[in-house]
């Protein structure tokens, strides 16, 4: 299943919130990958340099009878600062680790939202630990995969980026070691042992630690895929009740004129379609461009933004307005702003809200949105110049 699949199924599931957590999963990985064929380049470049000095001091010493090893640089040239190829070899291991170390936060966040619905714990608080401990109260989540989730902190593989990561913030510098062999003409880049809380970490080699934590997070965000796909191929998300997407929108003009050019309207108001007698508290909105019906696959495309809307009216289906909503933060959302993507919460108002209605009705700035909602225009035909 594609990104654009994928992204279609949530929508449909009503946890499209959740993408945004897997794409930045799979960037992270991205660019942990493509610093971990930099680092491999490194390394290749570093020893292919000290082999050839030493095989020179071995080429005078078989030609004169004398050979000396002379201590000597070796650089690469970092965008136009030239840096020792064993700092690069450093800098570029620790960008790694910390890459790997954000690839679990997101992780947790991704799982959170995709199965969680509403009662996804809030991003402050949605650590892998406390995702992982939350997931006990899903009973209808069962899988090879949930079972390995579950069990993440106690996989050596996040617990070597979790302590090492740990160790760098908050007690001392892990650093790679290089060395050379004189005589074997072998060289050895490692990451030196170290301990955390009783955990200790072997030296190892800096390339087989990278290759196999990246190999392990890979893994774990395809087999989550996999198993959210085949989840929600069968089911759907039991905690999303109350999110709807794209409020209708009502416009009323006093003439044709401006009905046609759907400006100055006399009434206008974003609404939402409910039972009067089963009225939510809360309601999460989000809005939603779907173009994945389009015949051009050029047009076959899912934007995604939050509500804007400062207030909704709630009808009901005798077509009367029985409430509003009103958003429960004190945020102001733009289409395309630097908000995470979110369903916002409403709160329900059914007493004491017509002044908020009327002024909503009547006056105040209004937007209309075409693709992100369906629309009733009506005009009065008195005021028609048109002759029927």
């Amino acid at each position: 299943m594609t990104n654009f699949d994928l992204l279609k199924l949530l929508m449909d599931k009503k946890v499209a919130d959740s993408f945004q957590f897997f794409t930045s999963c799979q960037y992270k990985l991205d660019m942990a990958e493509l610093s971990y064929n930099a680092l491999k380049n490194l390394i290749k470049k570093y020893q292919e340099e000290e082999t050839e000095v030493i095989n020179k001091v071995f080429e005078d010493a078989k030609r004169t009878g004398k050979g000396t090893y002379k201590l000597h640089k070796n650089v690469v040239d970092f965008f136009g600062i030239e840096i020792d190829t064993t700092v690069a070899i450093e800098k570029v291991f620790m960008e790694i680790m910390g890459l790997l170390h954000n690839f679990f936060d997101t992780f947790a966040q991704w799982i959170n939202s995709s199965l969680f619905g509403e009662q996804a714990l809030p991003i402050k608080r949605a650590s892998l630990v406390n995702v992982i401990n939350k997931m006990s109260a899903f009973p209808e989540y069962t899988d090879q995969f949930i079972t390995d989730f579950t069990n993440i902190t106690a996989n050596q593989n996040y617990s070597y980026v979790a302590d090492f990561n740990n160790t760098q913030k908050h007690r001392y510098q892990l650093y790679v070691q290089n060395k050379f062999d004189l005589f074997s003409v072998q060289g050895e880049v490692s990451i030196q042992e170290f301990e955390k809380d009783g955990r200790v970490h072997i030296k190892e080699d800096v390339l087989d630690v990278v290759s196999t934590i990246l190999d392990y997070c890979k893994k774990l965000l395809n087999d989550s895929q996999t198993y959210v796909e085949n989840y929600y191929k069968n089911n759907n998300c039991n905690y999303v009740e109350h999110r709807i997407y794209n409020p209708q929108t009502y416009m009323f003009f006093e003439n044709e004129e401006d009905y046609k050019q759907l400006k100055n309207a006399k009434n206008h108001y974003h609404f939402i379609e409910v039972d009067a007698n089963n009225i939510f508290p809360q309601y999460q909105i989000m809005l939603v461009c779907d173009g994945s019906e389009a015949d051009n696959d050029e047009d076959k495309r899912i934007e995604m933004f939050n509500s804007v809307y400062p207030i909704i009216m709630l009808k009901d289906c005798n077509n009367e307005i029985v409430g509003i909503l009103k958003p429960e933060d004190n945020e102001t959302y733009k289409l395309r702003d630097e908000h995470n993507l979110i369903y916002r919460k409403y709160r329900s108002i059914t007493s004491d809200y017509r002044q908020d209605m009327f002024n909503a009705i009547c006056s105040g700035e209004f937007h209309y949105y075409p693709y992100l909602s369906n629309a009733t225009f009506c005009y009065d035909k008195s005021n028609s110049t048109t002759q029927e």
